[in-house]
């Protein structure tokens, strides 16, 4: 019997290793952002190549939002320099969409970083 909970136990460990990542870890915050909602994030393989879809809802006063993406491979490394910064403007209680698509299929997941300016 405890030879069958022992399996038991390491097969919900490896299960739980396993999970997808939250939105909360996969987005990299700059800057005062707690005004800025991330309310999805979705990604799929199109034609070989990984594309991220964010969307994000401004609460806060200011427009001016500025994000990019972090492209990572398989290895967990980043497979491309930084991208620059690309702003938005987001208006007070309104959202947006973004997209974003991988500059190189070597990129099986991604970082969405977000910053704000006041």
């Amino acid at each position: 019997m405890k030879k069958y909970l022992a399996i038991l136990m390491t097969a919900l460990a490896l299960v739980a290793c396993s999970s997808t990542p939250s939105m909360k870890d996969m987005t990299v915050r700059m800057g005062d952002t707690d005004s800025i909602q991330i309310t999805d994030m979705r990604s799929l393989m199109r034609n070989g190549v990984l594309t991220a879809q964010v969307t994000i809802q401004n609460d806060s006063k200011s427009n001016l939002v500025s994000y990019r993406f972090k492209w990572i491979g398989k290895n967990g490394m980043a497979v491309t320099d930084e991208e620059p910064w690309k702003p938005v403007t987001v208006g007070k209680g309104q959202s947006t969409v973004i997209i974003g698509i991988a500059p190189t299929p070597d990129a099986t997941d991604f970082r969405f970083e977000l910053n704000q300016y006041k």
